[in-house]
């Protein structure tokens, strides 16, 4: 099984915190996708131009993606990437249902039973992908009622909304429980 991790990686903190992250993953005996360690695309003082830079990343990132079982993902409202993982990842769920549906009815006389049976497959394993998206705000408290403009920490309903989807109803988990669970998957996969 392979996890994806997705998040900020342009500050010195962002990096260490990715770095962690992929430590952590790596000690439960996952094998990983960390983009910041992909220096094909990611180690901007030894290219010798961005020529096609931006293909090459969206190109690798997102097979990663589609390739991996688990992803990862801390989506900070200032990371612009991380924020379009989130909505592949959403995208390719939404897609992955409609596949499904239409699965479920009759095909028409174009189809063969192999290539349902593949797209079903990649439609499954898509569907079956999870995501554990974390949040880690100092500014994030539980419990704490908070009201009018005397707010700590906003997050876009639009983003929590996607998260929520994406985890079947969790939303954000704590590192702490993204770890948790991992160690569950990886013991029912031993």
């Amino acid at each position: 099984m392979k996890v994806y991790i997705a998040g900020d990686m342009l500050t010195k903190g962002s990096q260490m915190l990715r770095a962690l992250e992929r430590d952590q993953i790596k000690e439960i005996g996952f094998d990983f996708y960390n983009p910041a360690d992909n220096k094909s695309i990611n180690d901007k003082k030894n290219l010798d131009s961005n020529d096609g830079l931006a293909e090459k990343i969206v190109e690798q990132d997102t097979n990663a993606i589609i390739e991996s079982d688990i992803v990862v993902i801390e989506p900070q409202p200032f990371a612009y990437g991380t924020m379009v993982e989130l909505g592949q990842l959403k995208g390719m769920k939404d897609m992955a249902k409609m596949i499904i549906e239409l699965a479920d009815q009759e095909c028409g006389e174009y189809s063969t039973q192999e290539i349902l049976n593949h797209i079903l497959q990649l439609a499954e394993k898509i569907l079956n992908k999870k995501v554990f998206p974390h949040y880690e705000d100092i500014r994030r408290f539980k419990g704490v009622v908070e009201k009018e403009d005397r707010r700590s920490l906003g997050i876009n309903q639009y983003v929590y909304g996607v998260c929520l989807d994406l985890t079947n109803g969790v939303g954000f988990y704590d590192w702490e429980e993204v770890i948790s669970e991992l160690k569950k998957i990886k013991h029912e996969h031993i």
